[in-house]
Protein backbone atom coordinates (compact mmCIF):
# COMPACT_ATOMS: atom_id res chain seq x y z
CA UNK A 1 0.00 0.00 0.00
CA UNK A 2 1.52 3.10 -1.47
CA UNK A 3 -0.11 5.04 1.29
CA UNK A 4 1.86 3.17 4.07
CA UNK A 5 5.32 3.60 2.42
CA UNK A 6 5.86 6.91 3.77
CA UNK A 7 5.54 6.89 7.48
CA UNK A 8 9.15 7.21 8.45
CA UNK A 9 9.52 10.77 9.45
CA UNK A 10 12.87 12.43 8.30
CA UNK A 11 13.92 15.44 9.84
CA UNK A 12 12.83 18.81 8.05
CA UNK A 13 15.50 20.69 6.09
CA UNK A 14 17.45 23.28 7.43
CA UNK A 15 18.04 26.14 5.26
CA UNK A 16 21.29 28.40 6.32
CA UNK A 17 20.89 31.91 6.30
CA UNK A 18 21.46 33.48 3.06
CA UNK A 19 19.36 35.30 0.74
CA UNK A 20 15.98 33.84 -0.83
CA UNK A 21 16.87 33.76 -4.13
CA UNK A 22 20.30 31.64 -2.98
CA UNK A 23 18.01 29.37 -1.13
CA UNK A 24 15.67 29.13 -3.96
CA UNK A 25 18.99 28.13 -5.97
CA UNK A 26 20.44 25.63 -3.88
CA UNK A 27 17.29 23.90 -3.42
CA UNK A 28 16.55 23.92 -6.84
CA UNK A 29 19.68 22.03 -7.39
CA UNK A 30 19.37 19.49 -4.27
CA UNK A 31 15.81 18.98 -5.63
CA UNK A 32 16.83 17.58 -8.73
CA UNK A 33 19.15 15.26 -7.41
CA UNK A 34 16.68 14.21 -4.60
CA UNK A 35 13.22 14.08 -6.45
CA UNK A 36 11.61 11.83 -8.71
CA UNK A 37 12.89 12.82 -12.56
CA UNK A 38 10.82 14.61 -14.62
CA UNK A 39 10.93 18.16 -12.65
CA UNK A 40 12.30 20.34 -15.82
CA UNK A 41 10.76 23.94 -14.69
CA UNK A 42 9.92 25.95 -12.16
CA UNK A 43 5.75 25.65 -11.55
CA UNK A 44 3.64 28.60 -13.39
CA UNK A 45 2.82 29.57 -9.53
CA UNK A 46 5.12 32.87 -9.26
CA UNK A 47 5.63 32.16 -5.72
CA UNK A 48 6.71 28.37 -6.22
CA UNK A 49 10.56 28.99 -5.64
CA UNK A 50 10.08 31.24 -2.42
CA UNK A 51 7.55 28.53 -0.89
CA UNK A 52 9.94 26.38 1.06
CA UNK A 53 13.14 28.85 1.58
CA UNK A 54 10.92 31.64 2.96
CA UNK A 55 9.87 28.30 5.81
CA UNK A 56 11.79 27.91 8.62
CA UNK A 57 9.82 25.78 11.45
CA UNK A 58 11.30 23.00 13.04
CA UNK A 59 8.45 21.16 13.63
CA UNK A 60 4.55 21.17 12.44
CA UNK A 61 1.75 21.90 14.43
CA UNK A 62 0.64 19.15 17.09
CA UNK A 63 -1.63 17.21 17.93
CA UNK A 64 -3.08 14.82 20.72
CA UNK A 65 -2.21 11.53 21.07
CA UNK A 66 -5.00 9.66 22.02
CA UNK A 67 -7.32 8.68 18.96
CA UNK A 68 -10.69 9.89 19.88
CA UNK A 69 -8.97 13.10 21.09
CA UNK A 70 -6.56 14.23 18.14
CA UNK A 71 -9.94 12.79 15.51
CA UNK A 72 -11.99 15.81 17.49
CA UNK A 73 -9.56 18.44 18.72
CA UNK A 74 -10.53 20.63 16.38
CA UNK A 75 -13.92 19.85 15.78
CA UNK A 76 -15.36 22.49 18.65
CA UNK A 77 -13.42 25.44 17.44
CA UNK A 78 -14.90 28.10 15.16
CA UNK A 79 -12.26 30.18 14.35
CA UNK A 80 -10.18 29.73 11.30
CA UNK A 81 -7.28 26.90 11.11
CA UNK A 82 -4.51 28.29 8.80
CA UNK A 83 -2.05 25.03 7.26
CA UNK A 84 0.14 24.97 4.48
CA UNK A 85 -1.64 22.06 3.11
CA UNK A 86 -5.27 21.29 3.42
CA UNK A 87 -5.91 18.02 2.11
CA UNK A 88 -9.81 16.56 1.54
CA UNK A 89 -9.98 12.76 2.27
CA UNK A 90 -7.67 10.35 4.25
CA UNK A 91 -7.82 7.36 2.09
CA UNK A 92 -4.32 6.40 0.62
CA UNK A 93 -3.89 9.90 -1.78
CA UNK A 94 -4.57 12.01 1.82
CA UNK A 95 -2.54 10.13 3.94
CA UNK A 96 0.32 10.29 1.80
CA UNK A 97 -0.21 13.80 0.90
CA UNK A 98 -0.11 14.78 4.17
CA UNK A 99 2.51 12.88 5.47
CA UNK A 100 4.85 14.24 2.98
CA UNK A 101 3.82 17.47 4.15
CA UNK A 102 5.16 16.65 7.71
CA UNK A 103 8.72 15.17 6.43
CA UNK A 104 9.64 18.56 4.60
CA UNK A 105 8.61 20.76 8.24
CA UNK A 106 5.18 22.12 6.92
CA UNK A 107 1.63 21.81 8.48
CA UNK A 108 -1.09 20.07 7.18
CA UNK A 109 -4.31 19.02 8.25
CA UNK A 110 -6.68 16.32 6.84
CA UNK A 111 -10.42 16.84 6.46
CA UNK A 112 -12.30 13.39 6.55
CA UNK A 113 -16.14 12.93 6.64
CA UNK A 114 -15.82 9.08 7.83
CA UNK A 115 -12.83 7.14 8.59
CA UNK A 116 -9.27 7.66 7.73
CA UNK A 117 -7.55 4.69 5.91
CA UNK A 118 -10.13 5.13 2.86
CA UNK A 119 -11.53 2.29 0.93
CA UNK A 120 -8.20 0.10 1.10
CA UNK A 121 -8.31 0.12 4.85
CA UNK A 122 -12.34 -0.79 5.12
CA UNK A 123 -13.86 -1.96 1.83
CA UNK A 124 -11.21 -2.30 -0.42
CA UNK A 125 -6.86 -4.11 -0.18
CA UNK A 126 -7.09 -5.34 3.58
CA UNK A 127 -9.82 -6.96 3.84
CA UNK A 128 -10.35 -8.77 0.69
CA UNK A 129 -6.78 -9.84 1.00
CA UNK A 130 -6.89 -10.93 4.20
CA UNK A 131 -10.22 -12.89 3.14
CA UNK A 132 -7.93 -14.09 -0.12
CA UNK A 133 -5.24 -15.56 2.71
CA UNK A 134 -8.20 -17.66 4.44
CA UNK A 135 -9.80 -18.59 1.05
CA UNK A 136 -6.31 -19.82 0.04
CA UNK A 137 -5.86 -21.67 2.87
CA UNK A 138 -8.97 -23.49 2.67
CA UNK A 139 -7.90 -24.56 -0.34
CA UNK A 140 -4.09 -26.08 0.30
CA UNK A 141 -5.79 -28.31 3.25
CA UNK A 142 -8.72 -29.61 0.29
CA UNK A 143 -5.82 -30.06 -1.96
CA UNK A 144 -3.16 -31.20 0.24
CA UNK A 145 -3.62 -35.37 -0.45
CA UNK A 146 -2.81 -34.28 -4.18
CA UNK A 147 0.79 -33.31 -2.59
CA UNK A 148 0.67 -36.40 -0.49
CA UNK A 149 -0.61 -34.87 2.54
CA UNK A 150 -3.25 -36.69 4.58
CA UNK A 151 -5.71 -34.62 6.59
CA UNK A 152 -7.86 -35.82 8.90
CA UNK A 153 -8.54 -39.68 8.75
CA UNK A 154 -6.49 -42.01 7.11
CA UNK A 155 -8.07 -41.97 3.79
CA UNK A 156 -8.29 -38.30 4.11
CA UNK A 157 -11.54 -38.02 4.59
CA UNK A 158 -13.98 -34.99 5.36
CA UNK A 159 -14.49 -31.63 4.04
CA UNK A 160 -12.87 -28.49 5.08
CA UNK A 161 -14.97 -26.73 7.56
CA UNK A 162 -15.14 -22.65 7.62
CA UNK A 163 -15.83 -21.24 10.89
CA UNK A 164 -17.10 -17.41 8.67
CA UNK A 165 -16.84 -15.91 12.10
CA UNK A 166 -13.24 -16.37 12.87
CA UNK A 167 -12.64 -15.91 9.25
CA UNK A 168 -14.13 -12.45 9.65
CA UNK A 169 -12.91 -11.74 13.14
CA UNK A 170 -9.15 -12.25 11.49
CA UNK A 171 -10.02 -9.72 8.93
CA UNK A 172 -11.21 -6.97 11.35
CA UNK A 173 -8.34 -7.78 13.23
CA UNK A 174 -6.08 -6.81 10.49
CA UNK A 175 -7.74 -3.88 9.33
CA UNK A 176 -7.75 -2.64 12.66
CA UNK A 177 -3.73 -3.07 13.37
CA UNK A 178 -3.26 -1.56 9.76
CA UNK A 179 -5.64 1.46 11.03
CA UNK A 180 -4.12 2.03 14.01
CA UNK A 181 -0.40 1.45 13.00
CA UNK A 182 -0.83 3.94 9.91
CA UNK A 183 -3.72 5.70 9.10
CA UNK A 184 -5.45 6.86 12.87
CA UNK A 185 -5.54 10.16 13.93
CA UNK A 186 -3.19 9.28 16.74
CA UNK A 187 -0.48 7.66 14.08
CA UNK A 188 -1.29 10.97 12.27
CA UNK A 189 -0.96 13.08 15.01
CA UNK A 190 2.51 11.23 15.97
CA UNK A 191 3.97 12.92 12.25
CA UNK A 192 2.32 16.77 13.52
CA UNK A 193 -1.00 16.00 11.13
CA UNK A 194 -3.73 17.45 12.16
CA UNK A 195 -7.13 15.64 11.54
CA UNK A 196 -10.85 16.95 11.35
CA UNK A 197 -13.80 15.39 11.13
CA UNK A 198 -16.48 16.81 8.76
CA UNK A 199 -17.47 17.26 5.18
CA UNK A 200 -15.55 20.11 3.44
CA UNK A 201 -17.08 22.78 0.84
CA UNK A 202 -14.83 25.40 -1.26
CA UNK A 203 -16.13 28.81 -0.08
CA UNK A 204 -13.21 30.34 -1.88
CA UNK A 205 -9.89 29.37 -3.71
CA UNK A 206 -8.03 29.25 -0.60
CA UNK A 207 -10.59 28.13 2.11
CA UNK A 208 -13.18 25.60 3.06
CA UNK A 209 -16.10 25.35 5.31
CA UNK A 210 -16.09 22.14 7.49
CA UNK A 211 -19.40 21.17 8.74
CA UNK A 212 -19.41 18.08 10.98
CA UNK A 213 -22.79 17.28 13.13
CA UNK A 214 -22.58 20.24 15.96
CA UNK A 215 -19.89 22.41 14.50
CA UNK A 216 -18.57 24.44 11.43
CA UNK A 217 -14.74 24.95 11.02
CA UNK A 218 -13.28 27.38 8.57
CA UNK A 219 -9.65 26.23 7.25
CA UNK A 220 -7.76 28.00 5.22
CA UNK A 221 -4.68 26.61 2.93
CA UNK A 222 -1.77 28.91 2.90
CA UNK A 223 0.16 26.83 0.12
CA UNK A 224 -2.33 24.83 -1.76
CA UNK A 225 -5.11 22.30 -1.46
CA UNK A 226 -5.16 18.23 -2.44
CA UNK A 227 -8.80 16.83 -3.00
CA UNK A 228 -8.67 13.46 -2.54
CA UNK A 229 -12.10 12.42 -2.22
CA UNK A 230 -11.55 8.61 -4.20
CA UNK A 231 -14.32 6.61 -5.55
CA UNK A 232 -17.31 4.87 -4.53
CA UNK A 233 -19.22 1.78 -5.92
CA UNK A 234 -21.26 2.38 -8.96
CA UNK A 235 -25.03 1.30 -7.84
CA UNK A 236 -27.73 0.19 -10.82
CA UNK A 237 -30.78 0.58 -9.78
CA UNK A 238 -34.11 -0.70 -11.39
CA UNK A 239 -33.50 1.74 -13.95
CA UNK A 240 -30.40 0.11 -14.89
CA UNK A 241 -31.70 -3.74 -13.85
CA UNK A 242 -35.37 -4.01 -13.33
CA UNK A 243 -36.80 -5.11 -10.00
CA UNK A 244 -32.91 -4.32 -8.61
CA UNK A 245 -33.06 -2.80 -5.12
CA UNK A 246 -37.09 -2.24 -4.99
CA UNK A 247 -37.72 -5.22 -5.22
CA UNK A 248 -34.03 -7.38 -4.59
CA UNK A 249 -31.60 -6.33 -1.98
CA UNK A 250 -28.04 -6.40 -2.81
CA UNK A 251 -24.44 -5.65 -1.55
CA UNK A 252 -21.57 -4.10 -2.92
CA UNK A 253 -17.84 -4.17 -2.06
CA UNK A 254 -18.88 -1.59 0.55
CA UNK A 255 -21.15 -4.09 2.77
CA UNK A 256 -19.92 -7.59 2.05
CA UNK A 257 -17.31 -7.24 4.93
CA UNK A 258 -20.08 -6.81 7.05
CA UNK A 259 -21.54 -10.36 6.93
CA UNK A 260 -21.39 -12.72 9.39
CA UNK A 261 -23.03 -15.88 8.03
CA UNK A 262 -21.49 -18.20 4.79
CA UNK A 263 -23.88 -17.07 2.51
CA UNK A 264 -24.92 -20.47 0.70
CA UNK A 265 -25.47 -19.47 -3.13
CA UNK A 266 -24.38 -16.13 -4.60
CA UNK A 267 -24.38 -14.42 -7.39
CA UNK A 268 -22.10 -12.34 -8.45
CA UNK A 269 -22.64 -9.23 -11.02
CA UNK A 270 -19.86 -7.89 -12.41
CA UNK A 271 -16.21 -9.55 -13.47
CA UNK A 272 -13.64 -6.97 -12.79
CA UNK A 273 -11.33 -7.76 -10.06
CA UNK A 274 -13.24 -7.05 -6.84
CA UNK A 275 -16.23 -9.53 -8.54
CA UNK A 276 -13.33 -12.09 -9.28
CA UNK A 277 -11.43 -11.92 -6.43
CA UNK A 278 -14.52 -12.46 -4.37
CA UNK A 279 -16.20 -15.18 -6.46
CA UNK A 280 -13.10 -17.48 -6.06
CA UNK A 281 -13.10 -16.59 -2.50
CA UNK A 282 -16.39 -17.67 -1.53
CA UNK A 283 -16.29 -20.59 -3.80
CA UNK A 284 -13.32 -21.85 -1.52
CA UNK A 285 -14.95 -21.08 1.26
CA UNK A 286 -18.02 -23.28 0.30
CA UNK A 287 -20.94 -21.25 -1.26
CA UNK A 288 -22.08 -21.87 -4.68
CA UNK A 289 -21.13 -19.32 -6.80
CA UNK A 290 -22.45 -17.66 -10.41
CA UNK A 291 -20.61 -14.89 -12.16
CA UNK A 292 -22.74 -13.12 -14.62
CA UNK A 293 -20.49 -10.51 -16.72
CA UNK A 294 -19.77 -10.48 -20.51
CA UNK A 295 -16.10 -11.46 -20.22
CA UNK A 296 -14.07 -11.91 -16.94
CA UNK A 297 -11.25 -8.92 -16.60
CA UNK A 298 -12.57 -7.46 -19.79
CA UNK A 299 -9.48 -4.79 -19.58
CA UNK A 300 -6.85 -7.84 -19.55
CA UNK A 301 -5.87 -9.95 -22.35
CA UNK A 302 -8.49 -11.85 -23.83
CA UNK A 303 -6.19 -15.35 -23.09
CA UNK A 304 -6.90 -14.46 -19.14
CA UNK A 305 -10.68 -14.04 -19.18
CA UNK A 306 -10.59 -17.79 -20.83
CA UNK A 307 -7.90 -18.73 -18.61
CA UNK A 308 -9.44 -17.40 -15.66
CA UNK A 309 -12.99 -19.06 -16.72
CA UNK A 310 -11.13 -22.08 -17.02
CA UNK A 311 -9.92 -22.19 -13.47
CA UNK A 312 -13.39 -20.73 -11.68
CA UNK A 313 -14.94 -23.86 -13.66
CA UNK A 314 -12.52 -26.36 -12.43
CA UNK A 315 -13.38 -24.88 -8.67
CA UNK A 316 -16.91 -25.32 -9.34
CA UNK A 317 -17.48 -21.41 -9.90
CA UNK A 318 -20.46 -21.39 -12.59
CA UNK A 319 -19.49 -18.44 -15.21
CA UNK A 320 -22.28 -17.07 -17.64
CA UNK A 321 -21.06 -14.86 -20.18
CA UNK A 322 -23.79 -12.26 -20.56
CA UNK A 323 -25.75 -9.75 -18.61
CA UNK A 324 -28.48 -9.90 -16.00
CA UNK A 325 -31.58 -8.78 -17.52
CA UNK A 326 -33.82 -8.31 -14.68
CA UNK A 327 -34.39 -9.75 -11.17
CA UNK A 328 -36.91 -10.85 -8.41
CA UNK A 329 -37.33 -11.77 -5.22
CA UNK A 330 -37.36 -15.70 -4.91
CA UNK A 331 -38.27 -16.65 -0.99
CA UNK A 332 -35.58 -14.92 0.97
CA UNK A 333 -33.45 -14.65 -1.87
CA UNK A 334 -33.27 -13.44 -5.69
CA UNK A 335 -34.00 -15.07 -9.30
CA UNK A 336 -31.72 -13.43 -12.13
CA UNK A 337 -32.79 -13.60 -16.22
CA UNK A 338 -29.74 -13.31 -17.73
CA UNK A 339 -29.29 -12.49 -21.24
CA UNK A 340 -26.35 -14.63 -22.44
CA UNK A 341 -23.74 -13.40 -25.54
CA UNK A 342 -24.40 -16.17 -27.15
CA UNK A 343 -28.19 -14.47 -27.08
CA UNK A 344 -29.87 -17.39 -25.36
CA UNK A 345 -31.29 -17.08 -21.86
CA UNK A 346 -31.07 -18.79 -18.09
CA UNK A 347 -31.87 -18.42 -14.77
CA UNK A 348 -29.98 -17.80 -12.19
CA UNK A 349 -31.45 -18.36 -8.38
CA UNK A 350 -29.18 -17.07 -5.32
CA UNK A 351 -29.65 -15.83 -1.54
CA UNK A 352 -26.88 -13.28 -1.92
CA UNK A 353 -26.31 -10.64 -5.11
CA UNK A 354 -22.76 -8.62 -4.64
CA UNK A 355 -22.84 -6.10 -7.56
CA UNK A 356 -19.43 -5.73 -8.61
CA UNK A 357 -19.61 -3.07 -11.56
CA UNK A 358 -17.43 -0.94 -11.48
CA UNK A 359 -16.55 2.56 -9.32
CA UNK A 360 -16.85 6.45 -9.62
CA UNK A 361 -15.04 9.11 -8.74
CA UNK A 362 -16.38 11.52 -5.93
CA UNK A 363 -15.96 14.25 -7.37
CA UNK A 364 -18.96 16.47 -5.94
CA UNK A 365 -20.92 17.89 -2.58
CA UNK A 366 -17.38 19.78 -2.03
CA UNK A 367 -19.00 23.45 -4.22
CA UNK A 368 -16.35 22.47 -6.71
CA UNK A 369 -18.34 24.71 -9.38
CA UNK A 370 -18.50 27.79 -7.40
CA UNK A 371 -15.16 28.13 -7.31
CA UNK A 372 -14.43 27.02 -11.16
CA UNK A 373 -12.43 23.49 -10.72
CA UNK A 374 -13.60 21.59 -13.72
CA UNK A 375 -14.85 17.92 -13.69
CA UNK A 376 -13.48 15.80 -16.69
CA UNK A 377 -17.15 14.32 -18.17
CA UNK A 378 -15.11 11.75 -20.15
CA UNK A 379 -14.20 10.51 -16.79
CA UNK A 380 -16.34 11.84 -13.98
CA UNK A 381 -13.25 12.81 -12.29
CA UNK A 382 -12.15 16.01 -11.44
CA UNK A 383 -9.68 17.17 -14.62
CA UNK A 384 -6.47 17.39 -13.92
CA UNK A 385 -2.97 18.06 -15.92
CA UNK A 386 0.10 15.68 -15.79
CA UNK A 387 1.25 17.68 -12.65
CA UNK A 388 -2.30 17.06 -10.70
CA UNK A 389 -3.51 20.69 -10.78
CA UNK A 390 -7.03 21.32 -11.14
CA UNK A 391 -8.40 24.04 -13.18
CA UNK A 392 -8.14 26.41 -10.34
CA UNK A 393 -4.72 27.34 -9.30
CA UNK A 394 -3.50 26.34 -6.12
CA UNK A 395 -5.93 23.14 -6.26
CA UNK A 396 -4.58 19.70 -6.65
CA UNK A 397 -6.63 16.56 -7.26
CA UNK A 398 -5.10 12.87 -6.47
CA UNK A 399 -5.75 9.07 -6.60
CA UNK A 400 -9.45 7.91 -7.76
CA UNK A 401 -11.47 10.83 -7.58
CA UNK A 402 -9.47 12.34 -10.88
CA UNK A 403 -11.34 8.85 -12.98
CA UNK A 404 -7.88 8.07 -13.98
CA UNK A 405 -6.78 4.26 -12.64
CA UNK A 406 -7.95 3.67 -10.06
CA UNK A 407 -4.72 1.68 -7.82
CA UNK A 408 -4.39 2.06 -3.86
CA UNK A 409 -0.65 2.24 -4.97
CA UNK A 410 -1.65 4.77 -7.67
CA UNK A 411 -3.15 6.89 -5.85
CA UNK A 412 -0.41 7.31 -2.81
CA UNK A 413 2.19 8.31 -5.07
CA UNK A 414 -0.17 11.12 -6.66
CA UNK A 415 -0.72 11.75 -2.96
CA UNK A 416 3.10 12.48 -2.70
CA UNK A 417 3.81 14.43 -5.79
CA UNK A 418 0.04 16.61 -5.36
CA UNK A 419 1.92 17.51 -2.10
CA UNK A 420 5.30 17.99 -3.49
CA UNK A 421 4.01 20.28 -6.11
CA UNK A 422 2.47 22.25 -3.80
CA UNK A 423 5.25 22.95 -1.29
CA UNK A 424 8.42 22.20 -3.57
CA UNK A 425 10.21 24.54 -6.03
CA UNK A 426 10.35 22.73 -9.79
CA UNK A 427 7.04 20.05 -10.34
CA UNK A 428 6.89 16.06 -11.35
CA UNK A 429 4.23 14.53 -13.15
CA UNK A 430 1.60 12.85 -11.56
CA UNK A 431 -0.25 11.07 -14.27
CA UNK A 432 1.64 7.93 -15.38
CA UNK A 433 2.42 5.49 -18.14
CA UNK A 434 2.39 1.93 -17.54
CA UNK A 435 1.12 1.71 -14.14
CA UNK A 436 0.40 -2.05 -12.96
CA UNK A 437 -1.96 -3.57 -11.16
CA UNK A 438 -2.52 -6.72 -10.12
CA UNK A 439 -6.19 -8.72 -9.53
CA UNK A 440 -5.28 -11.16 -6.47
CA UNK A 441 -7.01 -14.19 -7.94
CA UNK A 442 -5.35 -18.08 -7.81
CA UNK A 443 -3.55 -17.27 -9.84
CA UNK A 444 -2.66 -13.95 -9.69
CA UNK A 445 -3.29 -11.77 -12.80
CA UNK A 446 -0.66 -8.83 -13.20
CA UNK A 447 -0.18 -5.78 -15.98
CA UNK A 448 1.39 -3.03 -16.95
CA UNK A 449 1.70 -0.89 -19.95
CA UNK A 450 -0.33 -2.28 -23.54
CA UNK A 451 -1.73 -5.53 -24.46
CA UNK A 452 -0.67 -6.80 -27.66
CA UNK A 453 -4.47 -5.61 -29.32
CA UNK A 454 -3.50 -2.02 -28.06
CA UNK A 455 0.55 -2.40 -29.13
CA UNK A 456 -0.47 -3.24 -32.56
CA UNK A 457 -3.28 -0.31 -32.80
CA UNK A 458 -0.35 2.28 -31.56
CA UNK A 459 2.35 0.49 -33.54
CA UNK A 460 1.48 -1.59 -36.27
CA UNK A 461 1.28 -5.24 -36.78
CA UNK A 462 4.79 -5.00 -38.70
CA UNK A 463 6.52 -3.26 -35.76
CA UNK A 464 5.59 -5.38 -32.77
CA UNK A 465 6.37 -9.19 -31.50
CA UNK A 466 5.17 -11.45 -28.40
CA UNK A 467 6.94 -13.72 -26.21
CA UNK A 468 4.67 -16.19 -24.18
CA UNK A 469 5.53 -18.73 -21.60
CA UNK A 470 3.26 -21.36 -20.24
CA UNK A 471 2.91 -21.25 -16.46
CA UNK A 472 2.72 -24.52 -16.39
CA UNK A 473 6.32 -25.45 -18.44
CA UNK A 474 7.66 -23.48 -16.05
CA UNK A 475 9.69 -25.43 -13.70
CA UNK A 476 9.05 -23.63 -10.23
CA UNK A 477 5.39 -24.09 -11.39
CA UNK A 478 5.94 -28.02 -12.23
CA UNK A 479 7.19 -28.41 -8.59
CA UNK A 480 4.04 -26.70 -7.07
CA UNK A 481 1.32 -27.93 -8.80
CA UNK A 482 0.42 -24.74 -10.26
CA UNK A 483 -0.77 -25.82 -14.35
CA UNK A 484 -2.94 -22.75 -15.51
CA UNK A 485 -1.37 -19.33 -16.09
CA UNK A 486 0.86 -17.60 -18.57
CA UNK A 487 3.52 -14.96 -19.15
CA UNK A 488 3.09 -12.31 -21.76
CA UNK A 489 5.70 -9.89 -23.19
CA UNK A 490 4.96 -7.31 -25.74
CA UNK A 491 7.76 -5.39 -27.00
CA UNK A 492 9.02 -3.66 -30.31
CA UNK A 493 10.56 -5.85 -32.93
CA UNK A 494 12.98 -3.12 -33.63
CA UNK A 495 14.77 -1.82 -30.74
CA UNK A 496 13.07 -4.48 -28.42
CA UNK A 497 11.73 -2.36 -26.56
CA UNK A 498 8.93 -3.68 -23.53
CA UNK A 499 5.82 -2.47 -24.11
CA UNK A 500 3.25 -3.87 -21.80
CA UNK A 501 3.29 -7.50 -19.95
CA UNK A 502 0.67 -9.42 -18.78
CA UNK A 503 1.65 -12.31 -16.36
CA UNK A 504 -1.24 -14.42 -14.96
CA UNK A 505 0.87 -16.66 -12.27
CA UNK A 506 1.88 -17.36 -8.85
CA UNK A 507 3.50 -14.50 -7.53
CA UNK A 508 2.63 -12.65 -10.59
CA UNK A 509 1.93 -9.22 -8.42
CA UNK A 510 5.91 -9.68 -7.19
CA UNK A 511 7.19 -10.53 -10.55
CA UNK A 512 5.32 -7.35 -12.39
CA UNK A 513 7.76 -5.16 -10.33
CA UNK A 514 10.61 -6.09 -12.36
CA UNK A 515 8.77 -5.05 -15.56
CA UNK A 516 7.67 -2.01 -14.55
CA UNK A 517 11.26 -1.23 -13.34
CA UNK A 518 12.59 -2.42 -16.86
CA UNK A 519 9.94 -0.36 -18.74
CA UNK A 520 10.79 2.92 -16.51
CA UNK A 521 14.95 3.17 -17.11
CA UNK A 522 14.90 1.43 -20.61
CA UNK A 523 16.22 -1.91 -20.32
CA UNK A 524 15.12 -3.55 -23.73
CA UNK A 525 13.69 -6.99 -23.10
CA UNK A 526 16.84 -8.30 -24.94
CA UNK A 527 18.93 -7.09 -22.19
CA UNK A 528 17.02 -8.89 -19.39
CA UNK A 529 18.47 -11.73 -20.44
CA UNK A 530 21.61 -10.18 -18.84
CA UNK A 531 20.23 -9.48 -15.11
CA UNK A 532 20.59 -12.49 -13.38
CA UNK A 533 17.56 -14.51 -11.46
CA UNK A 534 17.48 -17.02 -9.03
CA UNK A 535 16.62 -20.40 -10.07
CA UNK A 536 13.79 -22.28 -9.60
CA UNK A 537 11.79 -18.63 -8.78
CA UNK A 538 9.18 -17.75 -11.21
CA UNK A 539 10.51 -14.98 -12.07
CA UNK A 540 13.56 -16.99 -13.42
CA UNK A 541 11.23 -17.33 -16.41
CA UNK A 542 11.34 -13.86 -17.51
CA UNK A 543 15.27 -14.46 -18.07
CA UNK A 544 14.56 -17.51 -19.74
CA UNK A 545 12.44 -15.94 -22.04
CA UNK A 546 14.83 -12.75 -22.68
CA UNK A 547 17.73 -15.21 -22.90
CA UNK A 548 15.41 -16.48 -26.28
CA UNK A 549 15.23 -12.99 -27.73
CA UNK A 550 18.87 -12.17 -26.83
CA UNK A 551 20.00 -15.25 -28.95
CA UNK A 552 17.85 -14.75 -31.48
CA UNK A 553 19.39 -11.16 -31.72
CA UNK A 554 23.50 -12.57 -31.96
CA UNK A 555 22.04 -15.53 -34.55
CA UNK A 556 21.09 -12.51 -36.46
CA UNK A 557 24.73 -11.00 -36.77
CA UNK A 558 26.33 -14.64 -36.60
CA UNK A 559 28.06 -13.25 -40.28
CA UNK A 560 29.70 -10.42 -38.98
CA UNK A 561 30.60 -12.65 -36.11
CA UNK A 562 32.27 -15.21 -38.19
CA UNK A 563 34.31 -12.23 -39.86
CA UNK A 564 35.17 -10.51 -36.49
CA UNK A 565 36.67 -14.04 -34.95
CA UNK A 566 38.75 -14.54 -38.67
CA UNK A 567 40.61 -11.23 -37.89
CA UNK A 568 41.14 -11.82 -34.23
CA UNK A 569 38.31 -9.77 -32.78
Amino acid sequence: DAARSSTVVMSPPTIPTMTTAAAALLLAAALALLLPRGAAAFSSSPSAAERFSRRHRTAPPSMAADSDDAENKNSSSSETKSYDLVVIGGGSAGLTAAKFASTFGFSSVIIEKSRLGGDCTWTGCVPSKSLVASAKAARVVRKAEDYGVIVGDKNGGGDVTVDMKRVMGRMRENMERIYEEDDSPAAMAKLGIDTLVGSARFTSADTLSVTSSTTTTEVRANEGIVICTGAKPRRPTSDDIPGLDDDVEYLTYDEIFEIEDLPPRITVAGGGPIGCELAQVFGRFGSEVTVVARRLLPKCEPVVSETLATVFEKEGINVVQGTIASVAKDGKGHTAACQCSDGSEVSVSGDLLLVAVGRIPVAFGMGLDDVGIDVDPSTGGIAVDDNLRTSLRGVYAAGDCTGGAQFTHYAGYQGAVAARNVLLPLTDPGVLPNVPGTTFTDPEVATAGLTEAEAIEEYGEGKVSVAVQKVRDIDRAICDGADEGLIKIVYKKRGYKILGATIMSPAAGEMIAEIGVAMKTGLTFDMLATVMHTYPAYSFALQAMAAEVYYDKLLKSKGLFSVLKKIGL
